[in-house]
């Protein structure tokens, strides 16, 4: 995989600290020519992803990213490394960049993924609460990116929407919104789930399920005929959710009136 890359540099700039410039986030593009063409560079930003500081571990991996679209075969090497890494990311932006990471395979080697995506949300409903929220971040960057990779993990959303579990629902519906992103069509085997929610008994789940559902009918008219029809039929108790479905509903009517 890297034959083209030498064990000596063929750059004639001056030298700079690779971790400080991952660290502070300067010199990124120099750092990504050195490591193209300077094995010792390469091989350095690799050991920077197991960094203890956060950014240097980001920034490592926007530089590979960066450097797989040369070498697409670093892809490979990337998915194993980022399996490791989303389980013990404990930084939002590092574990968005890991999220965005998956997301890019998906897109450019999703043949690399299909065997990862059960692992990945096997790890998220059996993992520790800081394991699910990275998992999630992960997953509905999957979605976003390439939802034919989901197979046979239709069944898993279907349940975590019946879940006991509030934040199980939750993620779910982010899940739904996701795939949603792409077509609607991904959203017909989960509907009555999705409806039935707007009776859930938590307020948050309630809210959340408007949200969502103003969300996905946005864009699509039949959809949100049948939204609209919904929500102005309900009326909740909570405050929260009540404002939620006026707001749902003034959206959807402007987003009607203006597309006439």
């Amino acid at each position: 995989m890297f034959g083209e890359i030498t064990s000596g540099g063929v750059m004639s700039e001056e030298e700079f600290d690779i971790r400080e410039s991952l660290a502070t986030g300067e010199n990124l593009d120099k750092i990504i020519i050195k490591a193209l063409y300077d094995k010792s560079v390469f091989e350095e930003v690799i050991r920077c992803l197991d960094d203890d500081l956060w950014i240097v571990s980001k920034n490592a991996l926007v530089v590979l990213l960066e450097i797989a679209k040369e070498r697409r075969g670093l892809y490979k090497q990337l998915l194993s490394k980022l399996m490791s890494l989303i389980r013990k990311s404990e930084s939002v932006p590092l574990t968005q960049e890991i999220a965005r990471a998956f997301g890019i395979i998906a897109k450019e080697e999703p043949s690399l993924l299909r065997n990862a995506i059960p692992i990945l949300f096997a790890s998220y409903r059996i993992g520790n609460w800081k394991i699910k929220i990275n998992m999630a971040y992960v997953l509905e960057e999957i979605m976003r990116t390439n939802p034919t990779l989901l197979g046979d993990i239709v069944k898993d959303i279907h349940d975590l929407l019946s879940s006991k579990d509030v934040g199980d629902r939750l993620a779910a519906l982010n899940f739904i919104s996701a795939l949603g992103k792409n077509s609607l069509r991904y959203i017909g085997p989960f509907l009555p789930k999705l409806l039935n929610l707007l009776q859930d008994p938590n307020p948050v789940v309630r809210a959340a399920i408007v949200e969502t559902l103003v969300d996905l009918a946005a864009d699509n008219p039949k959809f949100r005929n049948l939204v609209i029809s919904k929500l102005q039929d309900l009326n909740d108790p909570d405050p929260l959710v009540n404002r939620k479905i006026k707001e749902g509903i003034s959206q959807l009517l402007m987003k009607q009136s203006s597309l006439l």
